[in-house]
């Protein structure tokens, strides 16, 4: 699915509008879109709409009347002023008997059944709501406290469309459907938490690529190229994995993404680090010594440095990083690598910072996470994953997982991820940034559908195989 930002959402609505495709009639698709999820909700109270200036208010317009016309209990509220086509479908709604309230009603109004559609603020957001939107925001989410489901217009009021921060007060949704386009917003920072369950209607409008420029894209495992093996292929063909890490106290964090590189389809895996009785017997000893390091590293296809590290491996790093060997730096190796500052890297190479890394990469916080990526590969080159919820891979054009779900969010999760990049990486994977994402991701959620709901990092291994069989050439 592509995604878009507020700009390019706007051009979007533009485009079509100069089609031809009246803009009264795509607010009346919007607002049928939005009403018939609405109606899949198990509430039977009052419909309380919210409506705001511009476009999305007149969205809210659309659903009173169609709330009205299928014998529901309906108020409005309008704050601000309505756009002219807006002023349309506001007209028709006063017409068909819609009920228009200056004052908020009493939160004691209202009951667990009722519904709040949010048409608030939509997708022009770029600034921190006040006055009056700010109250009405306070509002809404204090009803939500009280059990009423709140339903967002396209985005929830007070979230930024293009980069998933919320600069002040923001609606927390129930629901939220996008219409006309995706808001790469909702995918992102915030937006998985203040969305709800997010849905998305085209009104009818097909492949809006084809008129905008989308911003970022959607990672599916459709969009996912399939990974090919040969019916003869073997352990010298799977590709080899050199795994640097897992020193001093840290030894898991190597042996877990070494185990992820396997169980991602990797043929062999050396590891230079962890030094202790059980380290797993698929995983291949190398020493400790930079002439042993030197060696392996001539043989493998691709390496992954940094879990676990410590600060004590700089020379192995600089190694690696002056090697043509395919790469992926994380954890200790970012530290390294903001540390140290290298020349650029000849060979290809991956960054898997979480926030707190990304930080220190670029020497301060950047609370928009697709600033934050674009910053790092200007700065540095090479490829990033920057993980969080809605993890973006890019650049140019950026990709954004889907999956958001707190059960990653767990020690060694992280070393997982790098050893399923690594894995394919030495596999001759065409993108493993992508796809390593993904199957991290889909592995979570086999767990989740077994009913797990908390992990440990370990417990990712075993559903990777299955997640692997889903992106696997037929």
């Amino acid at each position: 699915m592509y995604l878009f930002d507020s700009v390019s959402s706007r051009h979007l609505d533009v485009s079509f509008a100069r089609s031809g495709l009246p803009e009264a009639l795509l607010m009346m698709r919007a607002a049928h879109s939005v009403w018939s999820y609405v109606s899949m909700l198990d509430k039977t109270g009052h419909v309380w709409c919210i409506s705001g200036p511009g476009n999305n208010g007149g969205d809210a317009y659309g659903v009173a009347t169609l709330a009205l016309m299928t014998g529901r209990s309906v108020s409005l509220y309008q704050e601000g002023s309505l756009s002219k086509t807006a002023k349309v479908v506001a007209n028709f709604a006063r017409k068909v008997g819609v009920k228009i309230f200056k004052n908020l009603p009493s939160l004691d109004e209202m009951t667990d059944q009722d519904i709040i559609i949010d048409g608030l603020l939509g997708t022009g957001l770029n600034r921190p709501p006040s006055g009056a939107y700010s109250v009405i925001i306070e509002w809404i989410n204090l009803a939500k406290n009280n059990g009423t489901k709140i339903v967002s217009i396209d985005i929830p009021s007070g979230l930024d469309a293009s980069s998933g921060t919320a600069p002040g007060d923001a609606i927390a949704a129930d629901m939220t459907i996008m219409c006309l386009s995706a808001k790469q917003g909702c995918y992102t920072g915030l937006g998985p938490d203040l969305c709800g369950d997010l849905y998305f209607s085209d009104l009818g409008c097909l492949n809006p690529e084809e008129h905008v420029k989308p911003n970022s894209i959607l990672i599916t495992s459709e969009n996912i190229d399939k990974l090919k093996r040969t019916k003869s292929g073997h352990k010298g063909t799977h590709g080899t994995l050199l795994v640097l890490g897992g020193w001093s106290t840290m030894e898991g964090a190597g042996c877990l993404a070494g185990i992820a590189g396997l169980k991602a389809g990797a043929g062999k895996v050396y590891i230079c680090g962890p030094e202790f009785p059980d380290k797993p017997m698929e995983l291949i000893s190398v020493d400790r010594d930079i002439d042993c390091f030197r060696q392996a590293l001539s043989r493998s296809n691709a390496v992954v440095a940094g879990p676990g590290l410590g600060n004590n491996g700089g020379a192995f790093l600089k190694l690696a990083w002056e090697s043509n060997v395919p790469l992926v730096m994380d954890a200790d190796g970012l530290n390294w690598l903001a540390r140290e500052k290298p020349p650029s890297r000849k060979g290809g190479w991956v960054g898997t910072p979480h926030p707190g890394e990304a930080k220190t990469l670029l020497g301060r916080h950047v609370d928009n996470r697709f600033e934050a990526i674009s910053e790092l590969q200007t700065i540095y080159g090479g490829e990033w994953v920057l993980k969080g919820a809605g993890t973006l891979v890019g650049h140019d054009p950026i990709y954004i997982n889907p999956f958001a779900n707190s059960i990653l969010g767990t020690a060694g999760s992280g070393d997982v991820l790098a050893g399923i990049i690594g894995g394919l990486l030495a596999q001759g994977y065409k993108y493993p940034s992508h796809a390593g994402v993904w199957l991290h991701s889909r592995a979570a959620e086999l767990l989740l559908a077994a009913g797990n709901a908390s992990i440990i990092a370990s417990d990712l291994i075993e559903p990777i195989g299955r997640a692997l069989l889903e992106i696997m050439e037929d």
